[in-house]
């Protein structure tokens, strides 16, 4: 039976079907004289629109083509025709249009009569590719730097525990534990880059809004950084806008890390009595939102146009030089400008070899009313609660240390000794529901790893919580916990949990939750 399709040929010539073809071709005999080409060649080449059939092949390749020429294409149509199989090379034609050739023999009765020319466009191939290799050139780059920026300090915390260690002299031991606080700062804040960008790159890095004190973050900003630009004799020069409301709503934490970024880079950068400065200026407000505007300008030794073009991507810094001798993961920036597109903001900078540079950022945020609490619903610390000493003030009091890890309850014990307090210790959630549903009236806080084996200390806070006495629905309990981003401390809250302290641990944070919550038991 006839096939139905050979009855109904298709109302288009095989010539109609061949220029439909994007790629393009062109077939020339065995003396390289044209016979036959397609549109997609034209389109390919516009300098191609004058070729004619009969030619020689070389009045259209070595006009269109460079990087290949006719005589090479006609030794690569040769080469095809003795193997009896298609070759391929690359050539670039219309200026930086980058083709694949493939070169296929057209055999008949074992002779070679001809050759099928094939022109594929491999442009964004090309550039696909070097830009995979540039990146990983900066991420081995990158690589290298980290593990230098790891090891640094951690060879500085090694080498002077062995010092100290060794001193008999109590100054000289000082001085290794304040240069191991040092290094061991240096490193977390590494840790913390990595961190964030290892979200970044996964697309859960998110900005946690709650309500602050704008003028008490600024002061904090300024106080740290002012510490830094003291050590090398630098003006530090503050202009804040009194306009920007004082209790604002946005993510207090995030925007303290990219103005402390970019300070930190310009003390990092500057010389020694060179000149820093940071404005905030309220751009505008539209419906309570506020656009502030800030600034961090520096005298140091600038950035050229080349090196500008990188500095907001991952895995980049702006020389290699300038890493070795200035140090850094080079990741700043880049989590900065992801920080600023969340806030719907937007980051730039300007900068000239050997006079300075400038960065400027927006962000949104919203005007709140005076309040006395935070986005957590935890009261804030005041003047008071400051300025007491925990020396002796928690004597006879007691409270619960739910945590696995041996040498983490050490920490815990020694940092708080001196404040009298009462510490006993469960090395798991299962542990610490037991001692406490036990004795519940002995104990006024309870502090809870979160990662423990037996029964985690979520699951721990929920069952003292469901606890069928008075104190279990408002005894203090306090998150103490490696786990520290928003999500976990989100989740600690959820689970009944009053408040978070992240580890490593700082001794003062420990202090203010005490005051906070034994102070008026």
């Amino acid at each position: 039976m006839m096939n139905a399709s050979l009855k109904n040929p298709m109302p288009i010539s095989l010539r109609e079907v061949v220029d439909l073809i994007s790629d393009g071709y062109l077939v020339v005999d065995k003396d390289f004289c044209i016979i036959e080409y397609n549109k997609a060649l034209l389109r390919l080449c516009p300098a191609s629109k004058h070729i004619n059939i009969g030619a020689d092949m070389s009045t259209y390749i070595d006009k269109c083509f460079s990087g290949l020429t006719s005589s090479q294409m006609a030794e690569l149509c040769e080469q095809a025709a003795e193997k009896k199989e298609t070759v391929t090379a690359e050539a670039i034609i219309a200026g930086d249009t980058n083709l694949s050739v493939e070169i296929t023999p057209i055999i008949h009765d074992d002779d070679h009569v001809g050759s099928i020319i094939l022109l594929k466009d491999i442009t964004q191939s090309k550039q696909l590719i070097e830009s995979t290799k540039a990146e990983s050139r900066y991420k081995s780059a990158f690589l290298a730097n980290m593990s230098h920026e790891i090891r640094t300090p951690m060879n500085a915390i090694i080498g002077m525990v062995s010092i100290g260690k060794a001193a008999a002299d109590i100054d000289r031991k000082d001085y290794c534990l304040t240069r191991i606080e040092d290094a061991s700062k240096h490193l977390l804040g590494v840790i913390n880059d990595v961190l964030d960008l290892s979200k970044i790159e996964a697309g859960k890095f998110e900005i946690s809004p709650e309500e602050f004190v704008f003028n008490e973050l600024m002061d904090r900003i300024i106080n740290v950084i002012k510490f830094r630009a003291d050590e090398k004799s630098q003006i530090l020069e503050v202009n804040i806008d009194e306009n920007i409301p004082n209790v604002i709503f946005g993510d207090n934490q995030r925007l303290a890390q990219i103005i402390t970024n970019l300070i930190g880079n310009a003390v990092k950068f500057t010389p020694a009595k060179g000149t820093i400065s940071l404005d905030a200026q309220l751009l505008g407000e539209e419906d309570g939102v506020c656009v502030v505007l800030f600034k961090v300008a520096d005298n140091g030794i600038g950035i050229s146009p080349e090196q500008q073009l990188r500095l907001f991507k991952s895995f980049s810094q702006a020389e290699t030089d300038t890493t070795r001798k200035f140090g850094g993961t080079g990741l700043g920036l880049s989590i900065s400008k992801n920080i600023v597109t969340l806030m719907g903001g937007l980051i730039w900078g300007e900068s000239e070899l050997g006079k300075g540079s400038t960065f400027s950022f927006t962000v949104q945020m919203k005007r709140t009313d005076e309040t006395t609490q935070n986005g957590k619903g935890m009261p804030r610390l005041d003047a008071e609660e400051a300025a007491l000493d925990g020396t002796g003030l928690f004597a006879g009091r007691h409270v619960l240390l739910a945590e696995d890890v041996e040498i983490n309850r050490e920490i815990v014990l020694v940092l708080l000794e001196p404040t009298g307090l009462e510490i006993e210790c469960a090395v798991n959630g299962a542990e610490a529901v037991r001692m406490y549903s036990v004795a519940p009236e002995k104990y006024e806080m309870i502090f809870m790893d979160v990662q423990m084996p037996v029964m985690n200390g979520f699951e721990a806070t929920r069952a003292i919580r469901a606890l069928d006495t008075p104190s279990s629905k408002t005894i203090p309990i306090i998150a103490m916990t490696a786990s520290v981003f928003r999500e976990d401390i989100k989740m600690c809250l959820e689970a009944g949990m009053d408040a978070h302290i992240g580890k490593p641990l700082n001794f003062d944070e420990i202090l203010v939750y005490l005051k906070r919550y034994l102070r008026s038991s």
